[in-house]
């Protein structure tokens, strides 16, 4: 059987975390204090109220000896202020019989032992004493409502004040959490400034233990990354130089063996032209020709090559404010020059002056050059391609379509400027649409290129959060290719 996926994670904070499990681990022990509390005081108060039964059994000692010198027919003792709560009281004979009561006592004794001690009974809890009689025995009850009353009463001053004290001890838990958790925040915030060409070491924050070791090895991260970077653009500096020195020299040698092949071919023809033994071998030239289309294409592609190479190692990471327009006008000129007849490349501004965007200026340019190429290499001879260059403060409306489209980056943001280059060509497939922006993946393969165009301008339009869509066919027709990119702007110059 095949293990479930796993779920994934939920993003949590830490802060919460924090907060929710001090406050719930602080409120589970001022439950169970409350608790022992509420138990303490409810054996306290209980423990006072039987004294106080005890205090007045006895107190009532004299109460018999009055008894004793009135005699029968006073069983009755009328009290004024008689509450619910008041204390009941009898005394009775050996046999259980009612000598002498309260008001607010049963005519009927208490149903209890005559023995001393304390007795509950659904009512009253009653104390039974013996008096200094030996016939006569004193039964005090307290009703068990205001023993009930006294007792909660008692537990709510006791227990309100914890209860009381929750709130404020969650808002000290928020207070303490978030005021030891800041030097994390300003870690996390210098942590997520680096990137995007930012590659600063990360400043001494006065941090504590536990964060310092994270931002010494943040550092040694950061400048093992940055030497890293620097190699790599070192090294395709140099690659660019070695390999395009040899290219060229084998090129101009083997342009030179043509010419002289030529040469020689035309020399033996006019000294005997009767002899086609003195000719040289119909196929050299043809094989000089395809010898110097190979260096050729040899050579573009060590380009493309390093231009991948540059852009994988970050060379587009800068945040510069440059021009985007005369980038593009430079580019199209070197393609197509503009005093062609025909021109192939036609650019339309909607007469802006100038289109400042953030980025880096070369790769700007290795960009434009990579689309321009691929869309002049995959569009017949003699068709046009169209470059139209739209600045708005939000989403231009030419990036909003519901036709297929390959993204190679997340939604744009507002203020942002949009770019898009069209040629004519056979729709392409969806799924290929999806892929042509890896390496080495050709959207025709009939045409000449090394299929590394788009990916190196998907590359150099990430790192420069660059939105590029690609559209096949063109919105709105019925064949056609459309590469849209959505720069962001510059702020305005202040």
């Amino acid at each position: 059987m095949t293990a479930p996926p796993d779920k994934p994670v939920r993003p949590w904070r830490l802060a919460t975390r924090l907060i929710r499990g001090v406050t719930g681990v602080v409120i589970g022990c001022l439950a169970i204090v409350t608790l022992m509390t509420a138990g303490f005081t409810k054996y306290e108060i209980t423990e006072r109220l039987d004294d106080s039964l005890q205090e007045v059994g006895e107190r009532l000692q004299f109460a018999v000896l009055a008894l004793n010198q009135q005699g029968p027919g006073h069983d009755v003792a009328h009290l004024s202020d008689i509450k619910p709560t008041s204390l009941a009281y009898q005394i009775t004979d050996a046999a259980g019989h009612v000598l002498l009561r309260s008001s607010n006592a049963p005519a009927v004794r208490f149903t209890v032992p005559l023995a001393s001690g304390f007795y509950m009974l659904p009512q009253f809890r009653v104390y039974v004493a013996p008096a200094a009689q030996a016939d006569r025995f004193i039964l005090v009850g307290e009703p068990r409502l205001h023993r009930t009353q006294a007792t909660n009463k008692a537990i709510l001053i006791a227990v309100l004040p914890i209860i009381g004290s929750v709130p404020c001890i969650w808002l000290l838990v928020i207070w303490i959490v978030r005021r030891g958790l800041r030097p994390l925040v300003r870690l996390q915030d210098e942590i997520r400034e680096r990137g995007s060409g930012n590659l600063k070491p990360v400043p001494e924050l006065a941090l504590p233990v536990e964060l310092s070791t994270i931002q010494v090895a943040v550092n040694s991260l950061l400048e093992r990354l940055q030497k890293a970077l620097s190699a790599e653009r070192a090294f395709a500096a140099n690659a660019a130089h070695e390999l395009r020195n040899p290219i060229a020299a084998l090129l101009a040698q083997a342009q030179m063996l043509r010419a002289a092949s030529l040469q020689k071919t035309a020399g033996s023809s006019a000294a005997k032209p009767e002899s086609p033994s003195a000719q040289p071998p119909a196929d050299t030239t043809q094989r000089l020709d395809a010898l110097i289309s190979q260096i050729h294409r040899l050579s573009r592609t060590v380009e493309k090559l390093l231009q991948l190479s540059r852009a994988v190692a970050g060379t587009a990471l800068r945040r510069d404010r440059f021009d985007l327009l005369p980038v593009l006008h430079v580019v199209a000129d070197e393609l197509d020059r503009p005093d062609h007849a025909c021109p192939r490349i036609v650019i339309e501004t909607d007469d802006l002056a100038h289109l400042d965007v953030l980025g880096d200026l070369d790769a700007a340019g290795i960009l434009f050059r990579n689309l321009l190429e691929n869309a002049l290499r995959h569009s017949p001879q003699k068709s046009t391609v169209q470059v139209h260059v739209t600045a708005s403060s939000a989403i231009p409306a030419c990036c909003v379509t519901d036709a297929p489209a390959a993204t190679g980056q997340a939604p744009t943001i507002e203020h942002s400027a949009c770019v898009t280059i069209k040629n004519s060509c056979p729709p392409l497939a969806p799924e290929l649409l999806n892929r042509l922006t890896d390496p080495f993946v050709r959207g025709n393969a009939s045409t000449e290129g090394s299929g590394l165009g788009l990916a190196i301008a998907r590359t150099i339009a990430r790192q420069m959060a660059i939105r590029m869509d690609l559209f096949s066919p063109i919105p709105g027709q019925k064949d056609g290719f459309m590469v849209q990119l959505t720069f962001q702007k510059a702020p305005p110059r202040g």
